[in-house]
C-alpha cells in the first residue's frame, strides 16, 4: 500500500480474524492498533482503525453510532488527505450497507474506491456479492429509495457530511446526474452549499433572491423545468462557467417541522427523460426527511459549539484555581500538573476509556484545591508539622469535596468531586477523610493515590532532596495492598521509563533526548527496579545503561 504505514499486516490480520468469525479477537487487535495510533500520532492508521472498529462492532453497536464513528474516520482521512485510508473507509461503508441490505448505498460507496490495490484485504468477495444484487440497485420502488435515504441521513450529525449524503442519495433515487442542497443563511440573507454532486467545487454562496434556487426559497414554489434553456428563470452563465449542459431541472424548497423554508434541493438532468410528477412527489418526501435531519444537525452543531465554549471557560477556571494554589503553596508548585500527567499514564496503561480518563485527569488537577481552606502558617511551614497542624492540613481532602461538589452537578462529573477528595484514602481503610476501604474508594481515587505519592517523594523540596528512585519504587511495592491498590501499582510499574522522564522535564519545557527516549522506551519501571536490586558486578551492559540513563534525568 502506497500511503499507509508499516502496520498493514496487523490490519490485514485483524480483518482475517473478523472474517473467520472471531469478532472479539478482531476487536481486541484493532483496539490495540487504535491505541498505538493515538499514542504515536499516526493519523492515517487511526482513521483506518476507527473504520474497521466500526465494522467489527456491527451489528452489536447501534447503527447511528457506527455511522458516527465512520464519519469521524472519514473526516480524519479527508483532513490529512490520505487517499488509501479513504478507500478503506469507503469499503467499510459499502460492507455495512451491504449487511443492512441497502444495496444501492453499498454500490455507491464501493464505486468511490479509487485504488483497490491499496486496500489491505481482498475486496473481490464483496464485489461479487454486489454484482449479484445489481438488479436490486436499479429498482425504482420509491419505498426502497425513501427507506435508504431516511436511514442514512438520520445517522448523520455533521452538516457537511449530511448535505453530501442527501445530495448523493437524491441523485440516485431520482436517477439524475446531479443534485445540490442549498441551506438558507438568514443572518446574511444568502443561500449556501458545499455540496454539488459531480462538481469539484468550493462553497457556493449567493443572495437569497437570485437564481432559480433563490426564487424557490423566496416563493416556496416547486419548479419542474422540462427544457432549461427555454425557461427565462434559468441562469445560463453557470453552465458557461462550468462547461456543464443542463437539460432539465427539478427544484423544491426544504422545510422544517414548523413548515419554514430552511433550504432548497435542486436536481439536474433526469437520465433518459424529464422529471415527472412521480419524481416531484418523491422529492417532497425526501425534502421532509432532509429538513428534519438538517435542523437536528444544526442544533447538534450549536450544542457542540456551546459545549466547546463551556469546556474552554471551565478549563480556564480550573487553571485559575490551580494557579491560586501554586501561588499560596510554592513548596509544592507544579505538583497537581505532574499528578495529572502520572494519572493519565496509568489510565492509558489500564486502557480506560476516554470519558473515565478525562474525569480522572480533571480530578487530578483539582485534587488539592481544598488547600485554599488551610491556614498559611500551616500550608507554608517549612519544618515538621505538629499533630494539630497535621490534623488541620488533612482537612483539605474534605474541603476539596465540599468545593467541587458545588461546582459539579451532572452524573458524569459529580464523580470528579468523589475522585479528587479520595486521593488520601488507603486501600486498607486507614486513610482519610472518610476511611474508605478497597473498592469503596473510586477507581480514580486509587489511581491518584499512587500518582500523588510518587510525585511527592520524587520531587525536590528546599528542605529535603528527592528520595532515591529505588526507595520510591520499593515503597509502592511494599505498600501494595495496604496503602495502594496492588493492580494499579502493577500497571504503574509497566509504564515505560521515557514517559516518566518526560514528566520530570515537563516544567522546564524539555523532553527526553531522542536517543535516550528510544532506549528508555524499551524498559519500564519494573525493569529499572530489578536492575537497581542487583549487585553492580551482576548487571548486564543494558541494565547498567538503564540505571545511568534514567538517573541522568532523575537527578535534574
Amino acid at each position: 500500500m502506497s500511503e499507509l504505514n508499516t502496520k498493514n499486516k496487523e490490519i490485514e490480520n485483524s480483518y482475517k480474524i473478523y472474517e473467520s468469525g472471531n469478532i472479539t479477537e478482531a476487536l481486541n487487535l484493532i483496539s490495540k492498533l487504535t491505541d498505538s495510533a493515538v499514542e504515536n500520532n499516526e493519523k492515517d492508521l487511526l482513521s483506518i482503525c476507527l473504520a474497521l472498529k466500526a465494522l467489527y462492532s456491527y451489528p452489536t453497536e447501534p447503527f447511528i453510532k457506527i455511522m458516527s464513528d465512520l464519519e469521524n474516520a472519514e473526516f480524519l482521512a479527508d483532513r490529512i488527505g490520505n487517499k488509501s485510508a479513504k478507500d478503506v473507509i469507503n469499503y467499510v461503508f459499502s460492507m455495512i450497507y451491504y449487511k443492512e441490505e441497502d444495496y444501492s448505498s453499498a454500490k455507491r460507496f464501493f464505486g468511490f474506491i479509487k485504488n483497490p490495490v491499496d486496500i489491505p484485504f481482498d475486496i473481490n468477495n464483496l464485489k461479487d456479492k454486489l454484482l449479484k444484487n445489481n438488479e436490486y440497485y436499479n429498482s425504482k420502488n420509491p419505498m426502497i429509495a425513501l427507506l435508504n435515504i431516511a436511514k442514512t441521513i438520520s445517522s448523520k450529525t455533521n452538516i457537511d457530511s449530511l448535505l453530501k449524503t442527501i445530495a448523493d442519495e437524491t441523485t440516485s433515487a431520482l436517477n439524475a446526474e446531479r443534485c445540490t442542497v442549498f441551506i438558507s443563511d438568514k443572518e446574511k440573507n444568502e443561500l449556501w452549499s458545499k455540496v454539488a454532486t459531480g462538481l469539484n467545487t468550493e462553497e457556493i454562496r449567493f443572495p437569497i433572491n437570485k437564481g432559480l434556487a433563490g426564487h424557490v426559497a423566496m416563493t416556496g414554489e416547486t419548479v419542474n423545468i422540462k427544457d432549461a434553456y427555454s425557461d427565462t428563470r434559468f441562469n445560463k452563465e453557470i453552465d458557461l462557467q462550468t462547461g456543464y449542459h443542463t437539460r432539465n431541472i427539478l427544484c423544491m424548497p426544504i422545510r422544517n417541522m414548523h413548515y419554514e423554508i430552511i433550504g432548497v434541493i435542486q436536481v439536474l438532468n433526469k437520465n433518459g427523460s424529464a422529471f415527472s410528477v412521480y419524481d416531484e412527489k418523491l422529492l417532497v418526501t425526501i425534502g421532509m426527511n432532509a429538513g428534519i435531519a438538517i435542523e437536528n444537525s444544526r442544533l447538534f452543531e450549536k450544542q457542540q459549539q456551546m459545549l466547546e465554549q463551556q469546556h474552554k471557560l471551565f478549563s480556564s477556571f480550573i487553571d485559575t484555581l490551580v494557579a491560586s494554589i501554586d501561588a499560596r503553596d510554592k513548596i509544592t508548585s507544579g505538583h497537581s500538573t505532574r499528578v495529572k500527567m502520572y494519572s493519565q499514564l496509568i489510565c492509558r496503561e489500564m486502557k480506560l476509556n476516554e470519558t473515565e480518563t478525562s474525569l480522572i485527569e480533571q480530578a487530578a488537577i483539582l485534587h488539592d484545591i481544598g488547600k485554599i481552606g488551610i491556614r498559611d502558617s500551616v500550608l507554608q511551614k517549612e519544618g515538621l508539622l505538629t499533630p494539630e497542624e497535621y490534623a488541620h492540613i488533612q482537612e483539605h481532602a474534605k474541603i476539596t469535596h465540599d468545593i467541587l461538589s458545588k461546582i459539579y452537578n451532572t452524573k458524569d462529573t459529580e464523580l470528579i468531586a468523589e475522585i479528587a477528595s479520595s486521593h488520601h484514602e488507603k486501600y486498607n481503610g486507614k486513610g482519610y477523610y472518610r476511611g474508605l476501604k478497597g473498592e469503596e474508594i473510586p477507581l480514580g481515587g486509587r489511581i491518584l493515590a499512587v500518582a500523588d505519592v510518587f510525585d511527592a517523594i520524587t520531587s525536590k523540596r528546599h528542605y529535603r532532596d528527592k528520595m532515591p528512585i529505588k526507595n520510591v519504587i520499593s515503597i509502592l511495592i511494599e505498600d501494595s495492598g495496604s496503602h495502594f491498590d496492588p493492580e494499579i501499582v502493577k500497571h504503574f510499574l509497566k509504564i515505560s521509563c521515557d514517559k516518566i522522564t518526560d514528566v520530570f522535564l515537563f516544567e522546564n519545557g524539555k523532553t527526553t533526548d531522542a536517543n535516550d527516549k528510544k532506549f528508555l522506551s524499551a524498559h519500564n519501571l519494573k525493569d529499572l527496579f530489578d536492575a537497581l536490586n542487583k549487585e553492580t558486578q551482576n548487571l548486564s551492559e543494558e541494565e547498567h545503561n538503564l540505571i545511568l540513563t534514567f538517573g541522568k534525568y532523575y537527578s535534574t
